[in-house]
């Protein structure tokens, strides 16, 4: 990241999670993940609202589109496919509340205060 001098106010860094918002990359301790649009889109949503639980219709709308007619479980399908490629410990960033949605942990879950 240094190298490519990335400008840090476009950057979401969450412990060894880096989600660079101008090249749509995201990388876990450096290492490329590779994601398809839709689990970037999810991935940045999330951690750009750490600690914001959202419905599943919520992501649909904000991450899909309104006029998006898929069914609610594609949100579970996708979150499971981004937490499988971030790995240990960054997948356990992105939480499941039950009978409610998904948030990504905030600063005190994650013990950055």
């Amino acid at each position: 990241w240094r190298a490519h001098r990335a400008d840090p106010s476009h950057l979401i860094v969450i412990g060894d999670l880096v989600v660079d918002q101008n090249t749509y990359q995201a990388r876990v301790g450096g290492e490329r993940l590779e994601l398809t649009y839709k689990e970037y889109e999810l991935l940045r949503f999330l951690a750009s609202h750490r600690g914001t639980v959202f419905t599943r219709e919520a992501l649909l709308s904000h991450v899909w589109g309104y006029d998006y007619y898929g069914g609610v479980r594609t949100v579970d399908v996708h979150v499971r496919r981004v937490r499988a490629k971030l790995g240990e410990p960054a997948g356990s960033y992105v939480e499941t509340v039950r009978n409610v949605g998904y948030r990504f942990a905030d600063a005190r879950d994650l013990g950055e205060e």
